[in-house]
């Protein structure tokens, strides 16, 4: 079973979408995720600790940690081959976290950001990260709430006009309601570490639109029209809502859990 349509991540172009949504708009109260999970993962100006990151992506995280001023070895891992070229300051691997190609011991952190609700089988990715961490290593692995932009999804289902709901990965598999247990399958400890409460600000309508666009192929064989129909909708009720203020705020929910 594939947790992912292939086209969903053969290239960056659906997550550049999905970043572009953040990157455009702004969190009230202010709020940056890359730094406060670096702060949890006690990356400092000059660390030096060898870094795993697993579903690397485009390499967000490495210009973070670059930013960050790490100074350790870095690996990038991902499964999909029109990623990794896009990763820069980080030693890429094209490899499944549910089988990692290196030996037991090797790493003093592995961050998981975003990632691992897409794995197929998350207890056999726990214990092989787990394993390739020394004995004092961690794992930051970061979700998000089922209350994530609870308002966006409801828009989204309104825009499709049946009894349709918008069933997100994050939300059925690997949430922060439900990743302890998960996790506690590998790791003798698991704290769950929740963001602080913030909204997001939307005043570009063109990036929700791209954002809605980008997770097509998720959901347009559930329902009986077109995804560009649904997106076409959806533009019409965002613009719409938008008019009054010249804004839309989502909640946001999102967190880490760190495992030892």
């Amino acid at each position: 079973m594939a947790i992912n349509p292939p086209s969903q991540y053969a290239t960056d172009g659906n997550l550049v979408s999905r970043q572009r949504l953040w990157s455009a708009s702004r969190r009230m109260p202010e709020f940056d995720l890359f730094s406060w999970v670096l702060d949890l993962a006690r990356i400092t100006d000059g660390s030096t600790q060898s870094i795993l990151d697993v579903g690397c992506g485009n390499g967000a995280y490495e210009r973070a940690l670059v930013r960050r001023g790490h100074r350790g070895p870095r690996v990038a891992v991902d499964l999909s081959i029109g990623m990794l070229p896009l990763v820069a300051d980080a030693a890429v691997v094209l490899a499944d976290v549910q089988c990692l190609p290196f030996l037991q011991g090797c790493f003093d952190l592995v961050l998981a950001p975003h990632m691992l609700y897409h794995v197929l089988d998350i207890e056999i990715a726990a214990k092989e990260i787990r394993r390739v961490l020394r004995p004092e290593g961690f794992l930051v692995a970061i979700t998000n709430s089922v209350s994530n932009l609870q308002e966006l999804r409801a828009l989204v289902e309104a825009s499709v006009n049946t009894d349709w709901r918008m069933l997100r990965p994050a939300d059925q598999r690997f949430s922060m309601e439900g990743g302890a247990a998960i996790l506690s399958s590998a790791f003798e400890s698991v704290v769950r570490m929740d963001c602080p409460i913030s909204d997001l600000v939307v005043t570009d309508v063109d990036a929700l639109v791209e954002y809605v666009a980008s997770v097509g192929d998720h959901y347009e064989d559930q329902i009986d029209i077109p995804w560009a129909e649904v997106v076409s909708r959806f533009h019409d009720l965002a613009s719409a809502a938008m008019s009054t203020d010249g804004e839309l705020r989502f909640s946001t929910g999102a967190g880490a859990f760190i495992c030892r």
